[in-house]
């Protein structure tokens, strides 16, 4: 059948004014509405929307047999609903019918048994919904429903759903992430697979509504903790509010990261601290000498006519060597203190908390002892004797490079006298200031004479060969010694105020000769230019550049300045200001050496920074050393992220220049293309 139920009245005819009213009441309602006889099945009353969509008449489908009423293919559909009906149960359905228009909708159909009171069933109430379109809407929730479960299986990323933080659903990357299964974690609150470090952090981020990336970490099945990067987002469903949150496994990026920072704070080569953070470290034990009132020894160490073992062996057996020293030096001092290298054959051994002089003496004769030893390496026995010099706190100094610079000059009175020995600092020994002075002296004849000249050492990108920059290396022209490298004299000069005019000259000379270059027909490359922390925090710094290059005539997009990782993270306000200027001016800004220095990740995204070049200790033992390798890829894949190239410094040979290429590695510069050359060396290369 098709139709719905009417009043009790139903059981006989109405009539009148009886019968309008109604007949208007039953037109008016949006459902189908039909009363049949249970004899006969004959139609007794139809409203209007009943009858035409039957293709009748409220006047002419009365009188009609269920059957005749509508239609044959309908009729066969129906027949079991109407044989349940009869026997005086309500019957219910759904289906689909095609209109005469060929329009196909959704029906639901009500028949209701209408009994004489007291009596037998004498009709059968029809009521009838069109819900096409909440059975469309059903549908596409579904649909919808199935795309979203598809897609969240075939993420890597974990996906969990939760309702005031009580589990609704997970993916089955979040299954295999944490090792719980589904049945495991529906219906348990999220903060049970957090650990209790991190239950604040999430409870604040959930309760504050955000939508933002931020860190956290897991417990895995097997109660390990895994780091993970997670976002979340509100989404309402059914008129409730449910939370959806996407967790990305960052234990690589963690593990990289870790690696990197480790590196930032100590030498790659010996694993010990560097000097900055030996440094940082030896300000906090003055510190506590200070409220203790108790001493601090500061052992300077140099190992004697190193630089033979390197010019014999090569430096892979001067590496070997350095390590072993670094193992030995270590396992003769206590853990509470502090060993360093500082740089080539150079070590600093902090004593904290000692009683006296003589336990400085004796662990300095330990020492001399232990490094004396011969070590095996590469089929020769090999031995170096250290020169130690040793200040004391408070005695040879209050601060950390006081007590370093005394140590430094001792160590030098301890290789005059004789090497192999050590030397306690005396005032007497602050002769070595005089040779400072006349250092001085020397540079300040330098700016004056213009006794530098640049040399220059091409970039080139790894994937076809193409110059795309060049590096000016700054060389002091020494009259009696030559051609002085800056490694002599650029920190010095730093430490001197003196740098700023070389600076200013370097950057004058790159421009102008980049310059000429271009107007000759040279390869419209930029050239860059180191600049030192000291230049860089000069108040007038952008000034200056902007007139460097209004007065050589180079387009500012030309010029790419080198920053040091310590000038980036000291007076983050200043330095943020600096940069933006530049950036504003259109210079090119890179980051040299990255990865040595004590720095923070953070400054990359904060920065304006265009370029990492990776420092050459981090390129000299790919492919063989796998610690570099992992090193290299860990900057190269972050660069990438935040859309910044990279630079390899010191490449040296075709299986380093394949590694990089295979990284990923944006460009490279060193001496398997060339070494720094003069300008008329340059012209070679460029072409001119």
């Amino acid at each position: 059948m098709a139709d719905t139920p009417e009043p009790a009245s139903f059981g006989k005819p109405p009539g009148g004014a009886r019968e309008s009213m109604l007949r208007l009441i039953a037109d008016a309602v949006p459902a189908l509405i039909a009363y049949f006889e249970v004899e006969g099945q004959r139609c007794q009353f139809a409203n209007r929307r009943y009858a035409e969509y039957n293709g009748w008449t409220p006047e002419t489908i009365i009188g009609k047999t269920v059957r005749e009423a509508i239609g044959e293919a309908a009729w066969v559909l129906i027949q079991p609903y109407i044989e349940e009906v009869l026997r005086g149960r309500t019957a219910k359905y759904v289906r689909e019918q095609t209109l005469p228009n060929g329009e196909l909708r959704v029906i639901e159909v009500n028949l209701l048994p209408h009994f004489e009171e007291g009596g037998p069933q004498i009709g059968t109430f029809v009521l009838i919904n069109d819900i096409t379109h909440h059975s469309r809407a059903e549908r596409e929730i579904r649909d919808s429903e199935e795309r979203m479960r598809k897609l969240a299986d075939a993420t890597d990323e974990g996906i969990v759903f939760h309702k005031d933080t009580l589990i609704t659903d997970v993916n089955g990357a979040l299954q295999r992430l944490s090792g719980y299964s589904l049945a495991e974690m529906v219906g348990r609150k999220t903060l049970e697979f957090v650990p209790d470090a991190w239950k604040q952090t999430v409870i604040d981020y959930i309760q504050a509504g955000r939508e933002d990336p931020y860190e956290a970490a897991i417990i895995h099945k097997d109660g390990r903790e895994i780091p993970v990067e997670m976002v979340g987002k509100t989404m309402p469903v059914n008129g409730e509010t449910y939370r959806l949150a996407v967790v990305r496994d960052i234990t690589q990026r963690k593990e990289a990261q870790s690696r990197i920072e480790f590196m930032a704070h100590h030498d790659a080569l010996t694993q010990l601290p560097n000097r900055e953070y030996m440094r940082e470290r030896l300000e906090k034990i003055l510190a506590l000498a200070r409220r203790r009132k108790s001493a601090t020894a500061i052992l300077f160490i140099d190992l004697d006519n190193f630089k033979t073992v390197n010019d014999s062996l090569g430096h892979h057996a001067g590496d070997q060597l350095l390590r072993e020293i670094a193992k030995r030096i270590s396992s003769t001092v206590r853990d509470a203190d502090i060993v360093s290298r500082l740089g080539g054959d150079e070590f600093l051994v902090v004593l904290s908390d000692v009683a006296s002089r003589t336990d400085a003496a004796i662990v300095a004769a330990k020492l001399l002892e232990v490094v004396n030893m011969s070590v095996q390496i590469e089929g020769h026995k090999l031995s170096v004797s250290p020169s130690i010099g040793i200040s004391v706190y408070p005695g040879d100094g209050e601060t950390a490079d006081e007590l370093i610079r005394h140590a430094d000059a001792a160590m030098y009175h301890a290789k005059d006298s004789g090497r192999s020995n050590y030397q306690f600092f005396v005032p007497a020994m602050s002769a070595r200031a005089f040779e400072a002075l006349n250092k001085e002296s020397q540079l300040r004849e330098a700016i004056a004479a213009g006794q530098f000249v640049l040399h220059y050492q091409p970039q080139l990108r790894l994937s076809d060969g193409a110059l795309v920059g060049v590096e000016a290396l700054v060389r002091w022209q020494h009259p009696q010694r030559g051609l002085v490298g800056p490694d002599e004299f650029i920190a010095f000069a730093e430490a001197r105020g003196l740098i700023a005019a070389i600076g200013r000259w370097v950057l004058q000379e790159a421009c102008r000769q980049m310059k000429a270059w271009h107007e000759e027909g040279g390869p419209q490359v930029p050239v860059a230019v180191n600049l030192s922390a000291v230049e860089f925090k000069q108040g007038d710094l952008v000034h200056e550049i902007a007139g460097v290059l209004a007065a050589s005539g180079l387009a500012a997009q030309h010029l790419e300045i080198e920053l040091t990782e310590s000038v980036l993270m000291d007076h983050a306000g200043h330095t943020l200001q600096t940069l933006q200027a530049l950036k504003a001016l259109g210079v090119r800004l890179s980051v040299d050496d990255f990865g040595t220095g004590y720095s923070s990740l953070a400054y990359l995204k904060r920065y304006p920074i265009d370029k990492l070049k990776i420092d050459r200790s981090f390129v000299r033992d790919i492919p063989g050393g796998s610690d570099d390798v992992a090193i290299a890829t860990a900057i190269i894949q972050m660069a990438r992220s935040l859309q910044l190239h990279t630079v390899a410094e010191g490449v040296e040979t075709q299986e380093q220049l394949d590694t990089l290429r295979k990284l990923g590695c944006d460009h490279f510069q060193g001496y398997l293309v060339s070494r720094p050359v003069d300008a008329a060396g340059a012209r070679a290369w460029l072409k001119l």
